[in-house]
């Protein structure tokens, strides 16, 4: 990667010239993210120097800032440098600045951590010793970066004052992030195993402990911030005050029926007034024991998780949610988070002082894409100089009340999504419960009067006041259809241009309801499936994308995408802009990822993500109009479905209607084809095509029934070694046999495997399987001789033809090529004389060891059948 290139969430690293620049990108940036208000940073001009040595000489010194708890004490020390300084050479500065200004609160040492950055590293030390606490790089200033996420644990304003006020009276702690999500995990199984409950259930009592623990944090803080002296009594997400309430005979499970009930009813209080949509229902109790409450409860109430700011509180919900509950025990596919971001940060948020963008995501799910957005826009809020600490909050209430909005189908979905909301930041108050590809909108029957009114509310914005959205993000299902037979579903399909059929998939349908539903000039950032980007049956999906859209990004994303909910789908991220009028297509941004942070069994790999080298390409590109384009081998060669990390410009004028996956554009397909065109001028090869082959067709009709009452040997795809032996065969009547036997072969037939996962797999058909049959998952060739079987046997082994299946395949549950796509196919034949005739050599050397070897196989099953039955 160019060092233009290199950029985290502050800024390019080539924007870094200078301490000044360090000091406006990076710390500036830092203090924003940490929340604290600009009358709690001392910055340098407001501080006194000090004398400092180091060794024999001396010097004055005062560093860049101070940052002071809510008692306006110090609390943390920050300098910059240069970025050609090393900051590990600058420790003793603020260290003995640090140990001055201690001196001044004898007894307290307010001052707890010190820090020096030069922009490309930090290091973060405890106030009194000489080993880093944190050392960050510049690539790790990003949203999801351990190291990241920790310094803004430890450094968040406010979070020094609650650890001073409880120690020694109870112990009250932030705590490290990885622990925290530890002791999560520990409470859930808790939950799972001593009360029976699915991880769905366990989550949902988890989650209203957890409510009741953030409720009483929050009020312990708020005691804190009043400068009230507190006592071991006061907190009462404790083992010691659930034993007292069981003492005193005033409840044997208080959790539940008087900390979980003050919850709810001030929920319901908020329903009522409309501040709230529905969480937990206005009855709910903890389907809980009191001895497994008391379990949880001891493994958390020393922790101090309202200290941790509200974003990082939930994306660590957040990540539990995922860990625990797998998207099929919802009826949900997750988007894997590092696809959640890239889609968020690709979309184009522009934030006026007043003004912010409206953000859909309309099958929400647990409501992940909406989390990253406000992420992502709080960030912005925050990081604006020109707004002042009052401003940033108006903004960000706005945000959170009105410009989220997420539906779900499911009530149940719904509520996670709103409880996911609430933990980021006290959203959720637009997330409804219906089908949003309902134009109409029409209130369900049937269902509570709550979820009506919700309707009617969606409906008011949709229809009465024709709200338009500025970026939609989403991840529609991909095998839910409509069928014109179910009277409801026919209603809905009635609306819809794009249909063209009686069942039609919904993420289709989505496309023309979020194109009715964006601005001009708004985004569409959607997971969807390969087949309606290449699919023989999607063209006029593929005409309404080209004509009513913009397209930015396509993303091939990994087979093993969504291998976690046990869907082997080929997806992609499809970036588009409504067209404004007279707007023509410009050049694509695309790639082709192979790992998205896990591996096809699911273990988790952030080194080989290609997420963040795809995002800073494409903000790089955005930009500046230049492309970094990028080319990475898979560094695992037991990916079977892995292919190299690239990412290119496609030219408006070479997108193909027809074929709108990033796979059919492959610079590692491309520059392969480009390689063998230029041995064929060099006159080492022919360059023939796969319309020159006689293709045997699969049967049908006739043939079919004559085949009816015959006894066949038949083998699959799975019955041949990668080398292209047939090491088992079935031989059965023909009605017995599976219905894809329907190809008949003839001896000398090169048969090869039309899809992705099988693709190199090819039989020269021996003797013995003359006239039977074969899958029709194989394609049939029908050479003229022996030699050109060879030959092509030869072809269709190699890598270069694998690389043409791989990329041209069709479709998404199991791509393959069809015989149209064949035909188009380049095969590479050796020109000179010997070359052939040594590669017909070779080719004939296997056939005939694998013939013998099969011979001999069926020689040694004859004798062995003799022994035991004649």
């Amino acid at each position: 990667m160019s060092p233009s290139d290199r950029r985290n969430i502050f800024c390019r690293i080539t924007d870094l010239d200078s301490e000044a620049d360090v000091e406006a990108l990076v710390v500036e940036k830092l203090l924003a993210t940490l929340g604290y208000p600009d009358d709690r940073i001392s910055r340098k001009d407001s501080l006194d120097k000090i004398k400092v040595s180091r060794g024999r000489s001396t010097e004055q010194y005062r560093p860049d800032y101070v940052l002071r708890d809510r008692q306006r004490r110090p609390a943390t020390i920050i300098d910059a440098k240069a970025p050609a300084r090393d900051p590990a050479h600058y420790h003793y500065q603020v260290g003995r600045y640090a140990y001055e200004l201690n001196q001044r609160y004898r007894g307290t040492n307010p001052v707890r951590y010190v820090a020096v950055t030069n922009g490309i590293k930090l290091i973060l030390w405890e106030w009194d010793s000489n080993e880093p606490v944190i050392q960050m790089s510049f690539e790790d200033f990003e949203e999801d970066n351990q190291q990241f996420l920790q310094l803004r644990s430890m450094l968040a304003y406010g979070a020094l004052d609650v650890t001073r006020a409880t120690t020694g009276v109870f112990g009250f702690e932030r705590p490290e992030l990885n622990v925290l999500l530890r002791e999560f995990n520990e409470c859930h199984n808790i939950i799972w195993k001593k009360e029976a409950h699915g991880p769905t259930d366990a989550f949902y009592e988890f989650a209203k402990l957890m409510f009741v623990k953030l409720r009483e944090d929050n009020r312990i803080v708020s005691r804190i911030e009043a400068e009230e002296t507190l006592a071991p009594e006061d907190f009462n997400f404790s083992v010691a005050w659930i034993n007292e309430q069981a003492e005193r005979g005033i409840s044997d499970n208080p959790m539940n029926e008087i900390l979980f009930k003050r919850v709810r009813d001030d929920l319901e209080e908020q329903i009522r007034r409309g501040d709230k949509k529905r969480i937990f229902d206005s009855d709910e109790e903890l389907q809980l024991r009191a001895e497994t409450v008391l379990q949880v409860v001891e493994r958390l109430e020393h922790y101090d998780l309202h200290s941790i700011d509200e974003d990082l509180n939930g994306r660590m919900f957040e990540t539990f949610l995922n860990a625990t509950v797998r998207g099929k025990d919802l009826g949900q596919f997750f988007t894997p988070r590092s696809v959640v971001k890239h889609m968020c940060h690709a979309a184009n948020f522009t934030i006026k002082k007043e003004d912010l963008p409206l953000i859909l995501d309309g099958c929400c799910g647990s409501g992940g894409f909406l989390i990253e957005a406000m992420t992502v826009l709080v960030h912005a809020i925050n990081a604006r100089n020109d707004l002042s600490n009052r401003e940033k909050s108006e903004l960000k209430k706005q945000l959170y009340k009105n410009h989220l909005y997420g539906i779900e189908k499911a009530s149940k979905i719904a509520r996670i999504a709103r409880l996911n909301m609430y933990l980021h930041g006290d959203g959720g108050g637009k997330i409804f419960t219906t089908d949003t590809l309902d134009k109409a909108l029409e209130p369900p029957t049937g269902l509570t009067q709550e979820i009506r009114d919700e309707v009617i509310e969606l409906r008011h914005d949709f229809i009465d006041n024709d709200l338009k959205f500025d970026v939609v993000l989403t991840n529609p299902p991909f095998s839910m259809s409509y069928k014109s037979e179910n009277p409801d579903e026919n209603r809905i399909l009635s609306q819809y241009k794009i249909a063209s059929s009686k069942n039609e998939k919904s993420n289709v349908l989505f496309l023309e309801r979020y194109y009715d539903l964006l601005r001009d000039g708004g985004e569409l950032l959607t997971v969807i499936d390969n087949t309606v980007l290449n699919g023989t049956g999607s063209q006029q999906y593929r005409d309404f994308i080209c004509d009513k859209f913009i397209i930015r990004q396509i993303i091939a994303l990994p087979f093993n995408t969504f291998y976690r909910a046990d869907a082997g789908v080929q997806t992609s991220i499809l970036h588009l802009k409504k067209r404004e009028a007279g707007e023509e297509q410009g050049p694509i941004f695309m790639a082709i990822l192979n790992n998205i942070g896990h591996d096809d069994h699911q273990r988790y790999t952030p080194e080989r993500d290609n997420i963040p080298r795809l995002k800073q390409a494409y903000l790089n590109w955005r930009e500046t109009g230049e492309i970094t384009e990028i080319f990475e081998s898979n560094p695992d060669q037991y990916e079977a479905l892995g292919c190299p990390f690239q990412v290119f410009m496609v030219p408006h004028d070479r997108l193909n209607p027809k074929r709108l996956d990033a796979f059919y554009y492959a610079p590692d397909l491309h520059n392969t084809i480009s390689m063998i065109t230029r041995r064929a001028d060099e006159g080492i090869l022919d360059l023939a095509s796969g319309s020159c082959l006689r293709i045997v067709p699969n049967m049908k009709g006739r043939e079919v029934s004559e085949c009816r009452g015959g006894v066949f040997r038949y083998f699959d795809i799975g019955d041949v070694t990668p080398e292209g032996a047939i090491f088992k065969y079935r031989e059965d009547l023909f009605e017995n046999l599976p219905s894809r036997a329907r190809l008949r072969v003839r001896a000398n037939d090169v048969v090869f495997a039309k899809n992705i996962s099988s693709r190199g797999t090819a039989v020269i058909v021996p003797q013995a399987f003359d006239g039977q049959l074969v899958t029709t998952g194989f394609m049939a060739i029908r050479p003229k001789d022996e030699e050109e079987a060879l030959l092509l046997w030869s072809v269709f082994t190699s890598e270069f033809f694998r690389k043409q299946i791989y990329y041209s395949a069709i479709t998404a549950v199991q791509p393959e090529i069809r015989e149209d796509i064949f035909r188009r196919f380049i095969l590479p034949i050796p020109k000179r004389k010997d070359d052939r005739e040594n590669l017909i050599s070779h080719a004939r050397k296997i056939y005939d060891f694998q013939q013998s070897t099969w011979d001999a196989l069926e020689e040694m099953k004859d004798v062995t059948r003799r022994l035991l039955y004649d």
